[in-house]
Formats: C-alpha cells, structure tokens, sequence
C-alpha cells in the first residue's frame, strides 16, 4: 500500500496493560511504516484508560487490544467502542481459546493476532483492516469455519476459502504451482525466506495438507487458482 506525502496519517491507539509489549508493538509497527503512513495517537493501559485518553487526545482510526486487562476488560472494551464510535479494532492476545475469538467475532472486532507476531503479521493486518477489510490468520479462520453456522447466525461473517489470508499469502499462493523454489519465491516477492516459510506452513494448517503438493492439489480443486 501506498501513501502521498500529502495524504493524512492513519491514527492508531495502543491498549495493553504491560508497557513493554505497547512498546514492542510499537516499534513493529514503525519497522514498516517508510511511507510515514501510521501515526500513534496514544496508548492506554485498558478500557477505562482508553476512554479517558479518547476524551483528551481524540479519536484513533484503528486500535490494537488486549483482552486481559485490569478493570476495563477487551470484551467489555470493544462493546463499549462498538456503541460510543466508528473505530476499525485488532485484538492482539494471548487468547486463542475457541470461547475468546468467537466472542470478539461476534462482537465485531476488525483482525485478530496472537502476541506472537512479527513485523509482517502486523502490517498485514494494518493493511486490510485500513482499506475496510478483516483480518484473521489461519488459526481464528479455523475456529470461525468451524463454528461457521453460529457465526452466521448473528449476522456478523461469512467464511470463504481464503477467510484469513492476507494480500501477501495469497499473493505467495500465485507461486506455490510454479516451479519456483521457496527461496525464489521469496526473491520474487522481496520477503525473507523465514517469511516465505511461515507462509507455507500456516497454509498448510489453514487448507490441512502435508505437502506443497497438496496444497496446489487444494487450490486448483476449490478454483482458487487456475
């Protein structure tokens, strides 16, 4: 994505009770950020905070969350955004329990991350949130294909083949019927082969195949690629 030197900043907010992780997120986010394109607005230990920092600083565009914080929770966080703004929100949390991702799909939430990320996974995510998409990696389009039936039922989503996958792996799946090796590829689409790699197997997870095979075998199955 792409940016003019003119174009206003997309404002984020930071919402974590260990100062350490906001900073961590912090500089992930300012890793890939050439184009000067993200700006952080503030950062808030939980809820209450974030209220109190919304009322002084203004509103952010989107909003990277924890769920466990102290007294102002993510759960009751993201209702009160969803009744009070028009705020796009990441949950980035260690809980992955089916019960927790279900809970914030129902309740809206724009993308959802493990703790455990990189660079990449948050400027993916950036990305297809600030265009106006979702964004779910392979382990809560699992939950969410799963429980397909009770998600749909409240209106929230509905889920494709590619529910979860980012610009990039779908991109990286252009290549995998190719003759190209995984190193190739990752020259071809100027990425780490340690990226490249964590492409492959989050896919091979998210379509449950073993080989490279298998998943060129999937994708041409499901018309995803021709």
């Amino acid at each position: 994505m792409t940016v003019s030197k003119n174009k206003a900043k997309i404002q984020l907010a930071l919402v974590d009770d260990h100062n350490l992780f906001r900073k961590g997120l912090e500089k992930l986010v300012n890793m890939r950020n050439e184009s000067d394109m993200y700006s952080i607005l503030f950062e808030a230990e939980n809820g209450k905070a974030l209220q109190e920092k919304i009322k002084s600083t203004g509103v952010p565009e989107i909003i990277f969350m924890d769920i466990d914080m102290p007294d102002m929770d993510g759960f009751e966080t993201v209702r009160w955004l969803k009744h009070n703004h028009q705020i796009k929100i990441i949950v980035v949390s260690m809980f992955d329990s089916e019960e927790a991702v279900l809970r914030m799909i129902r309740l809206g939430v724009d993308g959802y991350l493990s703790k455990d990320l990189e660079v990449d996974d948050v400027h993916d995510a950036l990305e297809e949130v600030a265009k106006g998409g979702k964004y779910y990696p392979p382990f809560v389009a699992t939950i969410m294909a799963e429980n397909i039936e009770n998600i749909n039922s409240s209106g929230t989503i509905k889920v494709g083949p590619l529910a979860g996958i980012s610009e990039r792996e779908r991109a990286f799946l252009e290549y995998v019927p190719t003759d190209l090796t995984y190193e190739q590829i990752a020259d071809k689409m100027n990425l780490s082969q340690k990226t490249i790699d964590g492409y492959r197997n989050t896919l091979f997870v998210k379509f449950k195949v073993k080989s490279r095979q298998g998943l060129t075998a999937y994708l041409l199955r499901n018309k995803i690629i021709r």
